[in-house]
């Protein structure tokens, strides 16, 4: 079962990577000699411009998106809506037709109940990703436009935890004692520091700057460098699984019991006897007086 946080996290992913669109692909990079290639006018248009990147047409997207997280969906809008979801309906001006809430990870369609001919995802306070077109690109859109007139809850996917709200513990994302929004390189503020601080704690170098609350290049390495440790996608954006996984670490690490020390004065000890007890403490500091 895949969670609605580690889905919308694949999308936000190919949005801060420029991912661009090309019609049935999902997650190559397109080429030089694809773009020669090329036989659809929208491609022979625009697709130079997705050239080193990589690409993904909209239901392409959420193909690659579940075989990344180790999950299958059908790379086809039509057949995803038909038979790829386990709760589905009407969608009017970003809202459900039937007055529940529309959850984080949910597909959101286009067309009419016979053809939906083009599909992105619902991340949350009312905005959607999707793979729009040649010319766009990978975008973020808002889920009150027109166009969406459907909405799909996607089989495999846990919604157990979703709401609108993400200040809720409820939230579609990792259960965080603090809610922190998804943050990157050249972003400055609290979010910021908190990131910072956790990653200093447990032991990853910001470089000469330290704890600045501005999410620069030795940061980035920070955040790099703690999610390949984690086994996570190391694209260097702390999001909601980076931020979840900075969490646990920083809660094992506060929970190990805490060493003490002491200091002890010992006064009239000549340099002999101070040399001798010295090392039988390594570590420990003497002051003449």
């Amino acid at each position: 079962m895949i969670s609605s946080a580690a889905l919308i996290e694949k999308f936000q992913y190919a949005l801060d990577n420029d991912w661009g669109y090309i019609y049935g692909r999902y997650g190559q990079i397109w080429t030089k000699a694809n773009q020669e290639a090329a036989t659809r006018e929208q491609t022979k248009l625009y697709g130079a411009k997705w050239i080193g990147h990589h690409v993904a047409d909209c239901s392409g997207l959420f193909y690659w998106a579940f075989k990344e997280l180790g999950g299958y969906i059908y790379h086809g809008s039509n057949t995803m809506y038909k038979s790829y979801c386990s709760a589905k309906g009407t969608l009017s001006k970003g809202k459900r037709t039937d007055g529940k809430t529309l959850k984080p990870g949910t597909a959101l369609f286009t067309g009419t109940e016979s053809d939906h001919g083009h599909v992105g995802l619902y991340i949350g306070n009312g905005y959607v990703i999707e793979a729009q077109g040649t010319k766009a690109g990978v975008i973020k859109s808002k889920a009150a436009d027109k166009k969406w007139t459907f909405w799909g809850e996607l089989k495999n996917v846990n919604y157990d935890n979703s709401s609108e709200n993400p200040n809720n513990s409820d939230s579609g994302f990792p259960d965080h004692s603090v809610w922190h929004p998804t943050i990157r390189r050249g972003d400055k503020g609290q979010d910021v520091r908190d990131c910072q601080t956790m990653l200093y704690n447990l032991g990853y170098s910001l470089g000469s700057y330290g704890i600045d609350g501005d999410y620069g290049r030795a940061t980035e390495a920070a955040v790099k460098e703690f999610q390949r440790d984690q086994g996570l996608t190391v694209d260097g954006i702390c999001g909601p699984m980076t931020w979840d996984a900075l969490e646990k670490a920083t809660a094992q690490i506060s929970d190990k019991p805490k060493d003490q020390y002491y200091t002890v004065c010992i006064h009239h000890l000549d340099k002999t006897q101070a040399d001798a007890l010295m090392n039988n403490y390594p570590g420990a500091t003497c002051t003449e007086e």
